[in-house]
């Protein structure tokens, strides 16, 4: 299997040679999905990929498999708007759509290190990267299966980050009969990228917040000290997201008075007993001052 960074004008060359075009998106999302597809497009075929099984009765809080022409305008809203949202993802196959859909159908379980069965969510954007990267060969190919290639975003702060996911052997991929097991690497993996998910998403927080220390920083040096100091924040009591950030925020903020000899910002955000939200109001609070 061959993860790749892609981006919106290489899906759209992609998608020139491909006779249709599968779309996967979140139910649980938008309530008014369908009436949204339809009119967009009124020649879509879809069908809910829980329906017929034992999640009938909550079948719109699932994913949704969609088949389109390849000129259809589903192509440019999802790459527009809908990515934004993490909606789902773009599937190129030449199985017939009721391969896929049966396929699909089989992956909507996990098979977990501890024995326990869990939902498979593989319509969120937010979780494909990690799964791609902790799947060994086996499990990787029991995802694919039919599909050839698999497209999707993970938008971020107003960014997008666009992947694809090939089959090795494009056509001969084999439709899943039992759910996939997932392995600890599987599941160390998953966290990984939900951390680096996050701490991207701070860079990109701090690199707006327009920081004097960060104009002309080079952005895989501020990745480097994100990662670093966001990593030593919960020892520090910054455990949160909202947190974290905002002892990041502090630390590239104020740098120069945080390692002053006797800083008093470093003796507010130090202290041991006052919540970690307190210390972010007091260390702001206290450089207003300074600063008025």
């Amino acid at each position: 299997m061959t993860l790749l960074a892609t981006s919106p004008e290489n899906i759209r060359s992609d998608v020139r040679i491909a006779p249709r075009l599968l779309w996967i998106f979140d139910g649980g999302l938008e309530p008014e999905l369908e009436a949204i597809l339809r009119k967009h497009d009124h020649r879509l075929w879809f069908t809910w990929v829980y329906s017929g099984t034992e999640y009938a009765h909550v079948y719109s809080e699932g994913p949704l498999l969609v088949e389109s022409r390849a000129d259809s305008p589903l192509l440019d809203a999802f790459i527009s708007s809908w990515a934004a949202a993490h909606w789902g993802g773009l599937l190129l196959s030449a199985a017939p759509f009721e391969t896929v859909l049966n396929h699909l159908r089989a992956l909507k379980h996990a098979q977990l290190p501890d024995g326990t069965t869990s939902l498979l969510r593989l319509h969120e954007p937010r979780a494909l990267r990690g799964f791609a990267q902790g799947a060994d060969a086996y499990t990787l190919n029991t995802l694919l299966g039919p599909i050839d290639h698999w497209y999707w975003c993970e938008w971020n702060e107003g960014q997008g980050d666009w992947y694809r996911l090939d089959h090795p052997a494009p056509g001969h991929g084999v439709v899943a009969t039992d759910s996939p097991n997932v392995s600890t690497a599987l599941l160390d993996a998953l966290d990984g990228q939900r951390i680096d998910y996050r701490n991207r998403g701070f860079a990109r927080r701090l690199r707006a917040a327009n920081i004097p220390m960060l104009r002309d920083a080079d952005d895989a040096l501020l990745a480097q000290a994100v990662q670093k100091h966001a990593a030593e924040a919960p020892s520090r009591g910054f455990v949160s997201d909202d947190d974290v950030y905002g002892f990041l925020e502090v630390y590239f903020r104020y740098h120069r008075q945080l390692f002053e000899p006797s800083s008093r910002l470093a003796d507010v955000m130090a202290a041991p007993d006052v919540p970690a939200w307190r210390r972010l109001q007091q260390a702001h609070a206290l450089m207003e001052e300074t600063s008025a």
